[in-house]
């Protein structure tokens, strides 16, 4: 084990997550295990018209999953993504190279804190969100903001939503991974110290291991979480990172 450069504390009270194939907590208990994905459709969570309309495949699915949680009116959310709705800018960037005019609607959604600001409206929650896009470490970075936001408000718990898509063409042969749209939402809460508490450590990289994408960072906690392991290390750009059962 190398040495800890930094750590934090948290827990997570509740999770949900949404994949092409994956409908319900016992689908991701059974991929978690090494079971492939069932031939089966997105969750059916009935969205507020607010959170479906106009709103692209991925942002929706980032939607049902935050929505298959219990409504947390009073949560912090932090939104993450490497990508955002990029095929949402890919298609301004493509009305601005023709000369054609851009939507103000399809600008305004494209910016990388929409979902954040649409679900605060649509819950009519004013605690304030953060939305993080830092690379392959996108994740990750998001629980260290998470715990963070917890220690110096312990009372306030934490919406983190994770959210990304595969970058479409003519970018798809600059992207680090091919993985299919992936969102996980995880409701977090300070620690407690009762055994069910998760530390997050942040370490000098180990050069020899492979970089973990942003999709796998997050699908790699989501495993960790639902088995038993007693810890998980994998290597992000800069740093390595390293889940223990704390």
């Amino acid at each position: 084990m190398g040495k800890s450069i930094a750590s934090a504390r948290f827990r997570v009270e509740d999770w949900a997550a949404g994949a092409l194939g994956l409908r319900t907590r016992e689908d991701w208990r059974a991929w978690s295990r090494g079971a492939a994905a069932p031939d089966a459709g997105e969750p059916e969570v009935t969205l507020p018209t607010m959170l479906r309309r106009r709103i692209s495949p991925i942002g929706q699915m980032a939607f049902r999953a935050v929505c298959a949680l219990p409504q947390q009116p009073t949560a912090r959310f932090i939104f993450c993504s490497r990508h955002g709705e990029f095929q949402r800018t890919l298609g301004i960037l493509r009305s601005l190279a023709a000369a054609e005019p851009v939507s103000p609607a399809e600008f305004s959604l494209s910016v990388h804190n929409a979902l954040a600001g649409l679900l605060s409206i649509a819950w009519s929650n004013t605690s304030g969100h953060t939305t993080i896009s830092a690379g392959v470490d996108s994740f990750c970075s998001a629980l260290v903001e998470a715990s963070a936001c917890l220690a110096s408000r312990p009372s306030e718990p934490i919406l983190l939503v994770y959210f990304d898509d595969r970058l479409p063409e003519p970018y798809a042969e600059i992207a680090d991974s091919d993985e299919a749209g992936v969102a996980l939402a995880l409701l977090l809460n300070a620690p407690r110290g009762d055994g069910e508490d998760l530390l997050v450590e942040l370490e000098p990289r180990d050069e020899t291991m492979t970089i973990a994408t942003a999709t796998g960072q997050a699908l790699d906690f989501l495993r960790f979480l639902l088995t038993d392991q007693k810890e998980k290390t994998l290597a992000g750009e800069r740093i390595q990172w390293r889940w223990r059962r704390a």
